[in-house]
């Protein structure tokens, strides 16, 4: 449970502070330095036939998702990269159905869509503007967050929880180096400077996200995998974007009327019920069984 949380507060915090920053400055920040903190506090080498997996989920869960991620959300308003999160479960539905060919139930049929409907109402009614490549990078990160997923459920079977999160961080960060130079030098934006911080908040925040997001949440999460169900895990996972939309409300001032926030609300209970729904239903058949 503490994972989701922890991220929930990323999103907040990338828009409070670090709005004139490169995605790509931004997502080196945030991995390589959290990488080397987990190295410190129990060093651990991989093996050399271990490096190509390890590299793999890397590239996918770090270098590809972070650099997604923080494309849309330095254009994105925290209240809606929150509501997008949340209908995370659409697209792992998807997954399900292309690569393990197991069919959705009617409830989950019927939150899909209401996901669906809600996320694109929200976004087209957003005061804020909202580009279309933002959207496309926030989808595509989803995506790629699922994918990640998968390939790192299969590589955790042969290599240590500790050695996979360490060394994802520090082999990600490394490969947003050369990607990082380039964008700052060569992408014709005028970026703030990564090593020139413009108070104390914004390098506490900077802290904040390699420490507390990335460190310990990606820590907590990767250990906790095999000790909990998957149920127990989507739920948990819940809590990221509720307390993104949330922060986003709250702290971060997104202007929303009654009917977007009640909207939203409509999104939290529907993804919520549709997991205790099919809870409850592999109970039933593991008791039938």
């Amino acid at each position: 449970m503490l994972a989701p949380i922890l991220w929930g507060t990323c999103y907040a915090t990338i828009s409070a502070y670090f709005r004139d920053w490169s995605p790509f400055v931004l997502a080196t920040w945030r991995a390589l330095p959290a990488g080397f903190l987990l190295l410190l506090l129990k060093p651990t080498l991989p093996k050399a036939h271990e490096l190509p997996a390890i590299a793999l989920v890397a590239l996918i869960n770090i270098t590809l998702f972070f650099t997604l991620l923080f494309k849309s959300a330095l254009k994105l308003p925290s209240s809606l990269v929150g509501v997008a999160m949340l209908a995370l479960p659409v697209i792992g539905l998807f997954f399900m159905l292309t690569v393990y060919k197991v069919k959705p139930s009617r409830v989950q049929l019927g939150s899909s869509a209401i996901l669906i409907l809600s996320c694109t109402y929200l976004f087209q009614s957003s005061a804020s503007p909202i580009s279309i490549d933002s959207v496309i990078y926030l989808i595509s990160a989803m995506v790629v967050l699922i994918f990640g997923s998968i390939v790192s459920n299969r590589v955790m079977k042969k290599i240590r929880w500790w050695k996979l999160v360490t060394w994802q961080l520090i082999l990600g960060g490394l490969f947003l180096i050369p990607l990082a130079y380039f964008d700052f030098q060569f992408a014709g934006v005028k970026y703030a400077n990564p090593f020139v911080f413009e108070s104390i908040g914004q390098m506490l925040a900077l802290g904040w996200l390699i420490v507390g997001v990335t460190s310990i949440s990606y820590a907590v999460y990767v250990y906790s995998i095999p000790l909990v169900t998957t149920s127990e895990l989507s739920f948990c996972g819940t809590l990221n974007p509720m307390l993104a939309m949330f922060l986003g409300v709250t702290l971060m001032g997104d202007n929303l009327n009654s009917l977007q926030l009640l909207i939203m609300l409509i999104m939290v209970v529907s993804n919520i019920s549709t997991q205790y729904y099919q809870y409850r239903k592999s109970l039933t058949n593991q008791v039938t069984l």
